[in-house]
This record gives structure tokens, C-alpha cells and sequence, in this order.
């Protein structure tokens, strides 16, 4: 594919695709290139809340999971509103038309190392996660900046602690 960077003044770096006729592989190229970041990166993730499409940064998600054979991801959107800061947070629930594993693969590469699997239906962004409460006799209750919580399932209770370095390494001699 024939590529060219042209240098003129605009705030936002933005891509033209020229062709003869639209293919699902140029589809394909332009979500991908629609989902980058001045650095390169994927910054966005396109939920769905009925026919609308909404992109959200990676920075919004708390957690990825699946419920009713459908994957969801539950965020926190800024929102304008009438207050002293001029910005609400709100959370939804939006539809990902993709696999937990698809979202695995997608957040290694864009290096979105915040994002670990907890369970079989649950992947949580560590950033947003303010506790974890290990009161309960071998459960851990991961608990998010909006008070809503998760739990790790016990097969993924060492991989967890194996992460966050809370495992004790054996001192071997």
C-alpha cells in the first residue's frame, strides 16, 4: 500500500483514504488508524448502546466482562453538566462487538498493561481499582474508584497475586 505524509497546519492529525472502491479490508484500516492516538497507539474502544457508537478511552473502563453470552464494558464517561466543575461522571454499560480474548489480544497490543484477567467472564483495568479486600477466607473482592466491585476467581487467584508481586518469593540457596 502506497503511503505519503503531508506536513500542514491543523490542531488534529487526521487520514484520508483514497480508492477505487470501499473493501472490508480498507474498513478494516480506517477503524483501526480512527482508534490511534497522536503516538500511535490505540486509545479508543467502540461501545455500543443501541445503534450509537461510542468511543471511549481506555482510561474510562473499569472492567470488560461477559453476561448473557454478550460482552459488555462498564465506564465511566465525563459528562458536562451544571456543577462547580463543569463535569459529572456517570457509568454505563456498553455493548463490545468483540470476545474477551479478542479484548485480551487487543489491550497486549496497544500495551494497555493495567487490563488483567480476574475470571472466566471478567477483565479489570487496575488503574481504576482503589481496593482489594482479602477478608473473605481465599476470595478477593476487587474494588473499583466507583464503589462497584468484582471478584477473582480462585483458578486466577495466583496469576492475580503473581502481578501485583504479592506472592513471597522463596529464597533459594
Amino acid at each position: 500500500m502506497k503511503t505519503q505524509i503531508k506536513i500542514e497546519n491543523c490542531d488534529i492529525p487526521y487520514c484520508v483514504i483514497h480508492t477505487s472502491r470501499e473493501s472490508q479490508s480498507i474498513k478494516d484500516i480506517a477503524e483501526k488508524i480512527s482508534r490511534m492516538d497522536e503516538s500511535g497507539r490505540t486509545a479508543f474502544l467502540n461501545g455500543w448502546d443501541g445503534d450509537y457508537c461510542i468511543q471511549v478511552k481506555q482510561s474510562e473502563i473499569f472492567r470488560i466482562y461477559s453476561a448473557d453470552k454478550k460482552v459488555f464494558m462498564e465506564t465511566e464517561r465525563k459528562t458536562a453538566t451544571g456543577t462547580a466543575t463543569g463535569r459529572a461522571s456517570t457509568s454505563e454499560n456498553l455493548l463490545v462487538k468483540m470476545r474477551l480474548y479478542e479484548f485480551e489480544e487487543l489491550a497486549e497490543k496497544c500495551g494497555w498493561t493495567d487490563f488483567i484477567r480476574i475470571s472466566n467472564t471478567d477483565i479489570v483495568n487496575f488503574s481504576k481499582v482503589t481496593r482489594l479486600d482479602m477478608s473473605l477466607s481465599g476470595i478477593i473482592k476487587v474494588i473499583f474508584t466507583n464503589g462497584k466491585y468484582a471478584i477473582v476467581s480462585r483458578r486466577y487467584m495466583n496469576k492475580i497475586k503473581d502481578q501485583l508481586n504479592m506472592v513471597k518469593k522463596s529464597n533459594k540457596r
